[in-house]
This record gives structure tokens, sequence and C-alpha cells, in this order.
């Protein structure tokens, strides 16, 4: 392919303006131009010229979870969706808005806290977080608890198919039966079935009250014991940190665990939730019990949300899921694998939805040995693949979410392929039958 001969193409359909040489590496792959179209029919002209000359694309939002999935097979052009950038629809009194795939979620945020509104998604970094890769990575955090993920709140899409055709799927009312979502299918697919380029969201108002209790416990499994009591006061998020994550999140470590319950809704709703709240972390052996106000509480979660989406990249970021009963276990084996590889462990469980994550740093020391002998990549590598069995043995799943091109070449970044792959390839071959889009990052090389 002719980059020279691309890039005046692509000038001529996008504007010249649109061209940059700002290309982001992933994985290795860096992309020789990247275009930025200001209107979706842009950027399906642009796609349908991409799809024309069959020029691998990777799609670029805010980057905040850029190295999320497998390698990319090849990557020719970003196309970056930041010049999407503006809310085309809201009705506060209809609880819907329509934002483009390039408006971050924090400006989202600000424009429906102008009408005592939000959208309940708690993503990493909102300020550089786009619609468009929130929805494609249908990223979400304690919140899903009481709001659901993404793929709950949004209730149709515009996207762009690998041919450049330019598609509307869903409805712009709360309640929408007109037949199958096709929208859904978008969401979490990571780009690699269409390029996101608005999305309409179902919001909800703003809670009056918003209280944080931090209950410390000596005991993991008393900790995440007390979460799942927790559930008969309404919770609206919970998470279970360790001592490495304390320190991260709170700047100290208020105990070996530490179990964070947020209560969001009316004034009274919330002052008795968290009252009974309180008795009950006292009854299940709660060290100590301290209430954090709406402000404090806020950045404290947002803090946890972005724990692992810091710029300079962890070893290993792992996301895993058990049943919730049974979350405290997998928890408990992370933090001892991790040691184990001379890593030190910052985990966070939600005892509420049953997942996990574990952000895995070496010192420079262990790094440099691991240089110097070829198996501690193998411990790496084994600790993804061990911890990946124990949350299987326990009802779930896990995801290497961010590491190294040597570590995600070798061990499968999603791990075993689900029964549905010779489906999910067909209605890929069917929205991108041109392989262009993201190609290889999802499940199965997809």
């Amino acid at each position: 392919m002719q980059t020279e001969t691309l890039h005046t193409r692509l000038a001529d359909i996008a504007s010249p303006e649109a061209i940059t040489g700002d290309t982001p590496s992933v994985d290795g792959k860096r992309p020789g131009l990247s275009v930025a179209p200001s209107s979706a029919p842009a950027l399906a002209a642009v796609v349908a010229e991409l799809a024309r000359v069959g020029a691998a694309t990777l799609i670029v939002g805010g980057g905040t979870m850029l190295d999320v999935g497998g390698p990319p097979a090849a990557a020719d052009v970003a196309l970056r969706t930041t010049g999407l950038d503006a809310v085309t629809g809201y009705e506060p009194a209809d609880l819907i808005v329509t934002a483009e795939a390039g408006v971050t979620l924090a400006d989202l945020q600000a424009t429906l806290r102008a009408h005592n509104q939000t959208l309940p998604l708690d993503v990493p970094y909102p300020a550089r977080a786009t619609v468009g890769g929130v929805v494609a990575a249908n990223a979400h955090g304690p919140l899903r608890y009481a709001f659901g993920t993404a793929k709950d709140l949004v209730m149709g899409l515009q996207f762009v198919q690998g041919d450049g055709t330019l598609v509307k799927s869903g409805g712009e009312v709360v309640k929408n039966v007109a037949g199958f979502g096709l929208h859904k299918l978008h969401v979490g697919a990571l780009g690699t079935l269409g390029v996101i380029t608005s999305a309409t969201f179902k919001v909800h108002p703003l809670p009056d009250a918003d209280v944080t209790l931090l209950c410390a416990f000596e005991d993991s499994h008393a900790a995440f014991a007390a979460g799942l009591d927790l559930r008969a006061h309404l919770p609206t998020a919970a998470a279970v940190m360790n001592e490495a994550a304390q320190q991260r999140v709170l700047g100290k470590a208020n105990g070996p665990h530490v179990l964070l319950v947020r209560f969001l809704g009316g004034e009274s709703a919330v002052a008795r939730q968290a009252r009974d709240a309180e008795a009950t972390g006292t009854a299940a052996g709660a060290a100590a019990i301290e209430k954090i106000g709406p402000d404090a509480g806020a950045a404290l979660w947002q803090e946890c949300v972005d724990l692992g989406w810091e710029p300079d990249a962890p070893d290993a970021a792992l996301k895993a899921s058990a049943v919730p009963t049974a979350t405290h276990h997998v928890y408990g084996d992370l933090m001892r694998s991790a040691a184990a590889v001379g890593g030190e462990a910052m985990v966070v469980g939600d005892p509420l939805n049953g997942s996990l994550k574990c952000i895995v740093r070496r010192a420079a020391g262990a790094r440099h040995a691991a240089r110097e002998q070829e198996s501690s990549l193998e411990g790496l590598d084994g600790l993804v693949q061990h911890a990946r069995a124990v949350s299987q043995e326990h009802g779930g799943s896990l995801v290497l979410q961010r590491g190294s091109q040597a570590l995600k070449a070798a061990c499968d970044v999603w791990g075993p392929h689900p029964q549905g792959l010779a489906a999910m390839r067909s209605i890929k071959r069917a929205f991108d039958p041109g392989h262009i889009l993201n190609p290889g990052r999802f499940v199965g090389g997809i």
C-alpha cells in the first residue's frame, strides 16, 4: 500500500486538516498515518476508502483503553473519532441524551449535571475517555450493581460498518420495542464490527445524598461476607481492597483489608441505609468504620476505578470474576500468586458483582531478574494461567487487560474460546467483510 497515495485520497475525503502524523503504537504496531473526520458522513466515506484498498484500521478515541484486547493483526491507519465531539440531542424531561463518539465522559456529565442529571457509568479517566471508546469497551465500574453497564444504558447507536455503510440502530425513547437491538452487538466488541459515531443513552437524576462507609477488617473472608450481608440495605456499590490497593487509592492502609460501601439516593433513605449498614458492619467484625461525605467519597471511588489504567502500564492487569459468594477465594489467590512471581498485587474485589481486578507491579530488581532469567516471564504467564483456572473453578473467567507484548504473546488475552466463536466470526464477516476494523483484537483473533 502506498501511504502517500492513501494520504492524498483521505485528505480529499476528510480535508487536509484531518490528516496527522500523530499515530499511537499498540503492541508494537504503529499506523503510517492518522485521520480524524469531523462528521459521521465523512467518517463513513473514509472507511469506504480504507475498505477499498484493504487498509487495516486502528480505531482510536481518548486512548485510555487502547491496549485492551489482543495485539492488532495489522495497523495501517489510525482512525480517530475525536473530531466527532458534539452532544447532538438532549431531552432532560425524557431522560435521554445523544452524544457523538468523541465527546468525553467528563464533558457529557457536565452537560447533564446542569440539568441535575447523570449518566451512571464510572469509567477510568473520564476527562479523556470518550463515548465511543466507553461503549466499544463496555467500560464500567462498581456502579454496575445498581445501574448496569454501558450495554444496559445504551438505547441506540449510529455506526459505520466495515464497508463504509452508515447505520442507525435503536431508538430515542426510554421504552423501545422495535425488535432486535442490532446496536447491542457493538457494545463491548472493541470496534471490530463497526466504528461508533454516536450513542444515545438513558440517564438518571442526580442523587440527593451520597455516603460511603469505609470498614476495616483483619480477615478478607469477613470483609467479603460483610459486603454480601450489606445487600439487605440496598447499597449502590461496594469494593474490598488489600493494603497495596489502599495505599494507591486512599494514600494509606487502614487495615489488611477494607470494605467500601456506597449509598446513593434520597437524603432520608441514605441516612437510614448508612446507619443500618454500620450496625451490620460492626456485627460482621469490622475493626473500625468511617463515614465519608459526597465530595471525598466520589473522588475516592474515581481513584478506585482509575486503578490500573495509569499511563505507566503495570507488568500485568487482570480482570477476573467469580460467583459473588466465592469472590474472596480468587481475591486471596491473586495476592499469593503475585507474591510467588516476585510482584506486589493491588487487588480490588467487588462482592456485589463478583468481579475483581489485580494490578501486578514488580520492583526494578525483579524486572532485571526477569530479563536475566527466561523463567520470570513464564512466572507472569503462569500467574495468568493459574489465576484463570482459579476463576473458572469458582464460576468465573479471567481476561488479561494490560501487559507487555511478550506476555500477550505467551498467553491468550481472552482465555478459552467460547462455544459461539464460529457465530461470532460469521457476524464479523457480515459487518466487516474486508476484516479491516481493529483486526485481531477481539476473541479468537476477530
